[in-house]
């Protein structure tokens, strides 16, 4: 099954209240609402645009797949790509270290890019 992983993107991205956050972003109450459970099953053409725009992230991302059957779980099934993974919480991360340590990932990130 694919579903489409909002909450956890949002959590990733380290945005405590998603609600607002998409509302703000141009989805309305409910859907916004629906996309944060899980509930929802379907996209809007533009609402993947406002999604990757706030999560910065890609159509990809927005998706996980879990397989239905057994049978369904090979390594040259194409949804492999999509396979449900586990994300980091950023404000644990950030919480979990020394403020040198932060720095020195800060440092490290800006030589890399």
């Amino acid at each position: 099954m694919i579903t489409i992983n909002v909450k956890e993107l949002c959590r990733a991205r380290g945005i405590k209240h998603p609600l607002p956050a998409l509302k703000k972003a141009g989805i309305t109450h409910y859907v916004a609402h629906e996309y944060i459970q899980g509930k929802k099953h379907r996209l809007v053409t533009s609402h993947i645009e406002i999604l990757c725009k706030l999560l910065r992230c890609t159509p990809n991302d927005l998706f996980s797949w879990v397989p239905d059957k057994p049978e369904d779980d090979y390594p040259e099934n194409p949804l492999q790509k999509f396979r449900k993974k586990e994300r980091t919480d950023l404000n644990e991360l950030l919480n979990g270290m020394s403020i040198e340590e932060i720095e020195e990932m800060v440092k490290t990130r800006k030589k890399a890019g």
